[in-house]
C-alpha cells in the first residue's frame, strides 16, 4: 500500500513539474515571438529610404545597397529561420524535452539580440550619413567665409607676423586643399569622409586665426621689449657698481645670459608656432627679470636706510652706553646699602654683556659700510636685527632700573611709616600730659616702652649696611602693632580715668544716705590713687548704679559728645 501511495505521489509530482515547465517554456516562446514581431515591424525600410534623396553615387550608393541587402536578409531569411526554431522548441516542449527546447530558445534569443543591435547600428549610420550631408551643405559656406577672412587678416598683418608669415601661408594653402578635397569627396558621395575633412578645416582655420593674433605681440616682446630691458638692466647694474654699490652677490652677468637663452628659446618656439609653450617661457623670463629689478631697487632703498639710520644707531649706542654707565654707578651705590639678590645682580652683568656685543656688532656694520665689504641689503638686515637686540636690551635695562627704584622706594616708604609711628606715639604722650593723671599704671608703661623699642630697632635696621628690607619690613610691622596698641590703650586709660573721677564726684551726694555706696566709693578712690583707673571705674559704677541706674551710660554719652 505504501509503495502504491509513493508511486501515485511521484506520478502526480511529475505531472505537476511537467505542467509548470511547459508553462515557463511557452512563456519564453511567447516573449521571443513578440520580440521577433517587433523587429519585423521596425521602420528600417523608411530609414533606408531617407538615403534615396541623396545623390546615389560612391559611398552613399554602396552603403544604401549594403543596408538594404542586410535588411532583406533579416526579413527573408534570418527571422523566418528563427520562426521555425520557435516551432521546433514548441514541439520539444509538448514532448517534455525541456532541455532541448531551452537550448533552441537560447540560440533564438542570441540571434534576435544580434539582429536588434545591428538594426540600431544601421539606423545610427543612416542618421550620421544624412546628418553629415546636411551639416556639410550648411558649414561649407561658413568654412569658406572664415578662410577668406583669415586670408584677408593674414595679408593685412603679414609684416607683423615676421618670420612666421611663410608658415601661415603654407597653412592657409593646406586648409584650402582640405576644402577642395571635401568638395571632391562630396561629389563622389563620400559624405562621412568629407565631413571629417570639413571639421578638420574649421578647426585649423580657428587655430590659424588665433595664432596669427597672438604672434605679433609675442614677437614684439621677445624681439624688442625683453632684449631692451635686459640691456637696461645690465647698464643700470654697471652704473650702480660705479656709484659704490656692492652687487657681487647678484651675479648679474650670469643671470642676464641665462635670461637671454630663455628668451631665444621662447622666440624659436614662436617661429615654430608653439605659442603656448613660448608664452610660458616668456612669462618665466619676465618674472626673473622683475626679480632682478626688485633686487637692485632693494639695494637702492637699503642704501637710503643705512645712510639715514647710521647716525641714529650711533646716537642710540652712545645713549645706551651712558645709561648703562649710570646704571652701573647706581648699582654700586644701591649695593652698598641694600642686599641685592643673586639673580638681580646677574641681570646687570647680562645687560653689560649684551651691550658690548651690540657695540661690536655696530663696529662691524660701520666697517662693512666704509670698506664696502657687504651689500647694502645685507647691512640693512644686520641693522634691523641689531635694532631688535637694542630694543630687547632697553627692555631689560628698564626692568633693572625699576628694580633698583623699588628698593629705594621701600626704604623711603619705611622711613615715612617710621615718622608716622613716632608722631602717633608723641600724640599719645601729649594726651597723657593733658589729662593730668596722677600717675600711669605699670602695664601701660610696658606697652609704651615696647613700642619705643620697636621704633628704635627699625631705625637701627635702616642704618645697617647692606640693608636687608625683608628684616626691616618684619620689624616695622611689629612696631606698627605696638604703637597702635599703645595709642589705643592711652585713649582707653584716659577715658576710664575721666569717667571714674566723674562718677566718684557724682557719688559723693549718696555717701550720707547709703553706707554701702560710701564704702565702695572709698575703694574706688584707693584704686584711682594707685593708677588702677579701670578698676576704679568698675567699682564706682557698680556702687552708683545700685541707686542711680544708667548713670554710667549717660556719662559715656556726655563724654563722647564733649570729645
Amino acid at each position: 500500500m505504501i509503495y502504491i501511495v509513493i508511486a501515485i505521489v511521484t506520478f502526480l509530482a511529475l505531472i505537476l513539474y511537467g505542467a509548470m515547465s511547459r508553462r515557463r517554456v511557452y512563456k519564453e516562446i511567447d516573449r521571443l515571438e513578440a520580440w521577433k514581431m517587433q523587429i519585423m515591424n521596425r521602420p528600417l525600410t523608411e530609414e533606408i529610404s531617407k538615403v534615396k534623396g541623396m545623390a546615389m553615387i560612391g559611398e552613399t550608393e554602396e552603403k544604401f545597397e549594403m543596408w538594404r541587402q542586410e535588411w532583406d536578409e533579416m526579413v527573408t531569411t534570418q527571422l523566418p529561420n528563427l520562426e521555425e526554431d520557435l516551432f521546433d522548441a514548441e514541439e520539444y516542449t509538448d514532448k517534455y524535452r525541456f532541455k532541448k527546447a531551452k537550448s533552441i530558445l537560447a540560440g533564438v534569443s542570441q540571434s534576435l539580440e544580434k539582429i536588434d543591435l545591428r538594426i540600431k547600428e544601421i539606423t545610427s549610420e543612416i542618421n550620421e550619413l544624412v546628418t553629415s550631408e546636411e551639416l556639410n551643405r550648411e558649414e561649407i559656406v561658413e568654412a569658406k567665409e572664415k578662410l577668406q577672412e583669415t586670408k584677408k587678416y593674414y595679408l593685412t598683418h603679414i609684416r607683423a607676423l615676421g618670420q612666421t608669415a611663410p608658415i601661415f601661408d603654407k597653412e592657409l594653402d593646406e586648409i584650402k586643399a582640405l576644402i577642395e578635397t571635401f568638395e571632391s569627396l562630396t561629389v563622389q558621395g563620400s559624405h562621412l569622409e568629407a565631413r571629417q575633412r570639413l571639421v578638420e578645416s574649421l578647426n585649423r582655420i580657428s587655430d590659424c586665426k588665433t595664432k596669427m593674433q597672438g604672434v605679433p605681440e609675442l614677437l614684439v616682446i621677445l624681439q624688442s621689449d625683453i632684449p631692451n630691458s635686459l640691456k637696461e638692466l645690465s647698464v643700470g647694474f654697471t652704473e650702480m657698481e660705479q656709484q659704490g654699490y656692492v652687487l657681487h652677490h647678484i651675479g648679474i652677468e650670469k643671470e642676464i645670459s641665462s635670461l637671454k637663452d630663455l628668451n631665444d628659446q621662447a622666440l624659436n618656439k614662436v617661429l615654430e608656432l608653439e605659442l603656448e609653450s613660448a608664452q610660458k617661457d616668456m612669462d618665466e623670463t619676465v618674472q626673473k627679470m622683475d626679480q632682478l629689478y626688485e633686487m637692485l631697487e632693494n639695494e637702492v632703498h637699503s642704501k637710503q636706510f643705512v645712510i639715514s639710520e647710521r647716525e641714529v644707531f650711533f646716537s642710540n649706542i652712545q645713549d645706551l652706553h651712558d645709561r648703562i654707565e649710570n646704571l652701573k654707578q647706581e648699582t654700586q651705590i644701591v649695593s652698598s646699602t641694600y642686599l641685592i639678590e643673586q639673580n638681580e645682580a646677574e641681570m646687570q652683568k647680562k645687560i653689560e654683556k649684551l651691550f658690548h656685543k651690540l657695540q661690536s656688532r655696530f663696529l662691524i656694520i660701520e666697517d662693512s659700510i666704509d670698506e664696502k665689504r657687504e651689500s647694502y641689503s645685507v647691512i640693512r638686515e644686520m641693522m634691523e636685527e641689531m635694532q631688535k637686540q637694542m630694543e630687547e636690551l632697553q627692555r631689560s635695562q628698564k626692568v633693572y632700573e625699576e628694580m633698583l627704584h623699588n628698593l629705594r622706594k621701600d626704604e623711603l616708604e619705611t622711613k615715612q611709616s617710621l615718622r608716622g609711628l613716632r608722631k602717633k606715639l608723641l600724640e599719645a604722650r601729649r594726651m597723657v600730659q593733658k589729662s593730668n593723671l596722677p600717675g600711669l599704671p605699670e602695664h601701660y608703661l610696658i606697652t609704651i616702652g615696647k613700642a619705643e623699642e620697636y621704633i628704635i630697632e627699625v631705625s637701627k635696621k635702616l642704618d645697617e649696611k647692606p640693608l636687608e628690607m625683608s628684616d626691616v619690613s618684619y620689624v616695622l610691622n611689629k612696631a606698627h602693632e605696638a604703637v597702635n596698641e599703645g595709642y589705643e590703650e592711652t585713649s582707653k586709660m584716659i577715658e576710664n580715668a575721666f569717667l571714674a573721677e566723674k562718677l566718684i564726684q557724682y557719688g559723693n551726694r549718696f555717701r550720707s544716705s547709703y553706707q554701702s555706696v560710701s564704702v565702695r566709693l572709698i575703694e574706688a578712690e584707693i584704686a584711682f590713687r594707685n593708677y588702677q583707673y579701670e578698676d576704679a571705674l568698675e567699682i564706682a559704677a557698680s556702687a552708683i548704679e545700685s541707686v542711680r541706674p544708667g548713670i554710667l551710660k549717660e556719662m559715656e554719652i556726655n563724654l563722647k559728645s564733649h570729645v
